[in-house]
């Protein structure tokens, strides 16, 4: 996986992983999706994009079977915060860390910025996303597209008064599961939306996963799906896996 500056000939690969990530994860109609596409992906849109001395294109380019492609894009607009106005992934190469990539880059690039969202409300759950890099809601507005209107929710860093990043009970070395002690790694902790999961081994050679231990409330009642979402069956806290991170505007 190898995180690059985009160029003119990304354009068509670019439009291509909007058009797919649009239609596998927004709440939107065709006809909608069209405007995006002709308005922000044309072409020239995107070209202009390119060329903008204000706004930087980052692709992730990602090889399976000897077969490099780009997998995923984002548009940052650079002013005194660094603002995220797209970020799309290849729905096909979701749950690789791509989305995760990208962010790190542009927190490398733009160290001295606070990072900025806005996100399409009509997005399925791309804010989450967001708050697992610490960014919070800051606020609500409309935008116009192709003349038809869009609401999106703004977050940005230091935002809000939320602290989910700690856990809000003692994190133990190991935990009782079905009566065999399991050992916890410390050291690797998962976001969630009110505190931190931390994986659970079966034995202490921590070779094979066990579970997971919901830093919220104690319990080890937590369920995982295929995407890696996380949920905890007592307390209701959750992770959305990296995955959902094509809902940015």
């Amino acid at each position: 996986m190898e995180v690059r500056p985009a160029e003119s000939d990304d354009r068509e690969r670019i439009r291509a992983i909007a058009r797919d990530s649009l239609q596998s994860s927004y709440s939107l109609s065709p006809q909608q999706i069209e405007t995006i596409l002709e308005q922000e992906f044309d072409d020239t849109s995107l070209e202009d994009l390119l060329t903008d001395p204000d706004t930087t294109v980052l692709v992730v380019d990602e090889t399976v079977d000897d077969t490099t492609t780009v997998a995923g894009f984002i548009t940052v607009e650079v002013g005194t915060r660094a603002t995220i106005r797209w970020l799309h992934v290849d729905p096909e190469s979701r749950g690789r860390g791509i989305a995760t990539a990208l962010i790190d880059r542009v927190r490398e690039e733009f160290v001295e910025r606070p990072i900025a969202a806005s996100v399409l409300e009509d997005a399925v759950e791309g804010g989450e996303f967001l708050k697992g890099f610490g960014l919070k809601e800051s606020g609500h507005d409309r935008i116009m597209v192709g003349g038809e209107e869009f609401g999106v929710t703004m977050f940005a860093e230091g935002q809000g008064t939320e602290t989910s990043s700690e856990p809000t009970v003692a994190v133990p070395a190991s935990v009782t599961v079905d009566g065999v002690d399991r050992p916890l790694d410390r050291d690797e902790s998962i976001p969630g939306r009110e505190a931190p999961f931390f994986p659970v081994y079966a034995a202490e050679d921590e070779e094979d996963a066990y579970g997971y231990f919901c830093s919220q409330c104690g319990s080890t009642n937590v369920s995982a799906d295929g995407q890696d979402r996380l949920e905890c069956g007592d307390c209701g806290n959750s992770h959305l896996a990296d995955e959902w991170d094509d809902a940015y505007l």
